[in-house]
């Protein structure tokens, strides 16, 4: 995998939406902290190089997500110093974990080091990790932004056209379904109203976009539900973080996500998945969604799965659009 390459289409989709001057220079810096890497091959000076490249990428990407993660103007930024945004994020709950937790790293490992003291040197080893650091760091960031512009899009759709989020709460408080089924009718009627969409666009659009749509689609129905994104489960000595986490009438769902054009053996192992995140909630209730939307008005399908473990019944539902 090229992750520069990556990060570079993710760019290039995000610009496609959100005008910043941080984007480019995000990467950018990166390329350059590559090349300085490899020049150091034969100058061990580079390496220093590396670092401080990698250190402006850092502040950029802090740069881009204080603006659309926090929902601030681009003169609210600018007003800003990196400080003050590490600040920010340190103390509001923005971050996923996986994005604070390489936040944290480079910042206590790389940036502070190298900012406040001007005697170090840093050789190929150092160089090769910081570089792999931030470049991890602004990849995820990247996805977490990516999701976010596409919540905030779908979330002015829907304000625009009250009678899709109408239909959507007539689906939450209807009294003669599941909890888990009324998750099922929500989905399938997301896939009406944005199949077209997604399949004019599959080349580009990624699966965190999806569930941005579909998360911001979700919350439309008020407060008869309540959904968080990427809980956090213990498995013995691991996390474990299913996409979502849906609680209708009181009754929580494991709903996750897939993207695949070939289903096969995958099928069976994304099964065993949900299911060790349903052990892990204590919930009786799954839904894996495949959004590949091969097509422009695809048929959904509708599968359900009953599974027996530790004399307990757990029911698992796969919707394919």
């Amino acid at each position: 995998m090229d992750i520069l390459k990556e990060i570079e289409q993710q760019v290039n989709s995000i610009k496609k939406v959100d005008s910043s001057t941080y984007l480019d220079s995000i990467f950018t810096h990166i390329d350059r902290a590559e090349f300085y890497y490899l020049q150091g091959k034969t100058d061990t000076n580079y390496f220093n190089d590396v670092i401080y490249r990698s250190n402006q990428a850092y502040e950029g990407a802090l740069k881009e997500s204080y603006k659309v993660l926090a929902d601030k103007t681009q003169d609210e930024v600018i007003k800003k110093t990196p400080n003050d945004i590490e600040k920010f994020f340190e103390t509001n709950n923005v971050f996923r974990d996986r994005v604070l937790q390489l936040f944290k790293n480079y910042r206590q490992e790389w940036r502070n080091k190298s900012t406040h003291d001007y005697k170090l040197f840093f050789d190929e080893n150092e160089a090769f990790i910081a570089m792999t650091s931030v470049t991890s760091f602004v990849h995820l960031l990247l996805k977490q932004i990516q999701e976010k512009i596409a919540f905030n899009t779908q979330q002015k759709k829907l304000e625009e056209e009250k009678e899709i989020a109408a239909r959507i709460k007539k689906i939450a408080i209807a009294k003669d379904k599941k909890p888990a089924d009324k998750l099922v009718d929500m989905i399938i009627e997301f896939s009406k109203q944005n199949s077209q969409q997604i399949f004019e666009n599959t080349q580009n659009i990624r699966e965190v976009e999806i569930m941005g749509l579909f998360h911001a689609y979700i919350e439309s129905a008020g407060k008869s539900i309540t959904t968080q994104r990427e809980p956090k489960f213990n498995v013995g000595s691991r996390d474990i973080r299913p996409d979502f986490l849906i609680e209708i009438d009181e009754d929580p769902i494991i709903l996750e996500f897939k993207r695949m054009k070939a289903m096969g053996s995958h099928m069976q192992n994304t099964i065993n998945q949900v299911l060790i995140y349903m052990q892990a909630a204590n919930t009786f209730s799954g839904i894996i969604y495949y959004a590949n939307f091969n097509e422009p008005n695809p048929e959904p399908k509708v599968t359900k799965t009953a599974v027996m473990l530790n004399d307990k019944n757990y029911e698992i539902t796969t919707v394919t659009t």
